[in-house]
């Protein structure tokens, strides 16, 4: 096992692009959800946006920041136990990220783009999804990294991280 640590500035663009989002008590649902392994859907969420936030600073092209980040934060937004399988959710892998796409539109301010990387983040799951713009690409990568990582149960996440 490792710990994630954390970079200040990082954690700054995500509280400059997603505050509202993060301190809403709709967000807060996620952390009834277990995603993967242990981890809730609401610190899978917080460790995409993490993540996607570091390569898109290291990208050698612009990047919106904003789309980036609100993308990654509702990626999931889906608000239900995907684990309880049922008519409504059965083919969870194919059909959350509509679902969370819906919801963020429903319940915060999220444009074309932003609901666009939503969307988009199941590929190659969802082969007609393909993720065109940067943002979506780098939340997509972030998600399957977060996700590989969860699911061997490799990491355990910082709790000042968790914490966001």
């Amino acid at each position: 096992m490792f710990k994630v640590g954390y970079d200040q500035k990082i954690i700054d663009i995500i509280l400059k692009y997603g505050s509202d989002i993060i301190e809403d008590d709709k967000f807060e649902k996620e952390k009834d959800f277990i995603q993967h392994g242990n981890t809730t859907t609401y610190t899978h969420s917080l460790c995409v946006t993490y993540i996607s936030v570091w390569l898109a600073v290291r990208s050698r092209h612009r990047v919106d920041m904003r789309t980036v980040v609100r993308g990654a934060l509702l990626h999931d937004y889906f608000l239900y136990d995907w684990h309880e399988k049922h008519a409504g959710h059965g083919l969870h892998g194919y059909t959350h990220a509509s679902c969370s796409m819906r919801n963020a539109v429903r319940d915060f301010d999220i444009d074309e783009k932003i609901a666009d990387v939503i969307y988009c983040h199941m590929f190659p799951l969802n082969l007609s999804r393909v993720p065109f713009t940067r943002e979506a690409r780098i939340v997509c990568l972030a998600d399957k990294m977060c996700a590989s990582i969860e699911t061997l149960s490799i990491i355990t996440y910082n709790r000042a991280f968790a914490g966001v």
